[in-house]
């Protein structure tokens, strides 16, 4: 039999809610003395179940308590929206979830750190610890890797809320624009090609001489060579095709245009061109 002790009787509920889960017999018994009321949670699983459980309760659980104290307390989130998308975030990055960013975590993976701090906890414990007590002594590691995190998390959400009036300014640029051509062929590969309606390739020097920065109301960088031509011809109609489609510069023009663009896959282009060829 193992017993664990908690002081918070809502920490307690939701690790059995856990517990109930993977273990078969488990109890909650109140305990009080002359200094603390606590709730003891019984269960006759092995170590390594408690453990999984454990895992589960202050990664999924816990994580989110903390880390909201450290958005409030340390870098003054209060709003429930920004918490939450920072959060969301948080969770991605614990879960290796974004590709882009698990380099800069390998070196301080967190869910490693707790596996690692509760292997050597569950070797010495007894039958009986204090949760509140692991928490202070063995996770000292683990809270500074969440800080780290979290200050992660923060930058990714920044840039996120940046690409997002980014994304709106160009939209709004572009409702105002009137189409300077029905329809454009665009093929992303290794690289960006654009194509007239004839499916003549529209060399790089033709696509410079339609890009101009002041046309547009961004401050931010424009490729000229991709979002700039698309821009400054606000098509009716993008016809846009590729094998990757979730490549940012993909994602962006979807994003910007929305209707307008026709997403297929890189084959149809061929196909089309083959007909095209048969036609004349």
């Amino acid at each position: 039999m193992i017993e664990i002790q908690f002081h918070d009787q809502k920490d307690a509920m939701r690790f059995l809610r856990i517990l109930n889960k993977q273990v078969k017999f488990v109890e909650s018994v109140e305990k009080m003395d002359d200094v603390n009321n606590w709730i003891v949670v019984k269960t006759d699983g092995s170590s390594t179940a408690v453990k999984k459980c454990l895992t589960a309760f202050i990664l999924h659980i816990k994580t989110d308590d903390w880390a909201r104290e450290i958005l409030q307390n340390r870098y003054f989130y209060m709003d429930e929206l920004e918490q939450r998308s920072i959060l969301e975030i948080l969770h991605s990055l614990i879960e290796e979830e974004r590709e882009g960013l698990t380099s800069l975590t390998k070196d301080i993976n967190i869910k490693t750190c707790l596996l690692e701090s509760l292997d050597n906890f569950m070797v010495e414990m007894h039958k009986e610890f204090s949760f509140d007590s692991f928490v202070t002594f063995r996770l000292k590691a683990f809270f500074e890797k969440l800080i780290k995190y979290i200050e992660l998390s923060i930058d990714e959400y920044k840039m996120e809320q940046e690409y997002q009036v980014f994304i709106h300014t160009l939209r709004n640029s572009l409702s105002k624009k009137a189409a300077k051509v029905n329809h454009i062929h665009v093929v992303i590969d290794l690289e960006i090609q654009f194509f007239d309606t004839e499916y003549r390739e529209i060399p790089q020097q033709e696509l410079m001489m339609l890009y101009d920065q002041r046309n547009l109301a961004s401050s931010h960088y424009i490729d000229p060579y991709s979002l700039g031509p698309l821009l400054a011809l606000a098509p009716k109609t993008i016809f846009l095709y590729t094998e990757d489609r979730e490549l940012p510069i993909v994602r962006t023009i979807l994003n910007i245009f929305e209707e307008r663009v026709q997403l297929l896959d890189k084959e149809h282009f061929f196909l089309r061109i083959n007909k095209q060829t048969e036609m004349k």
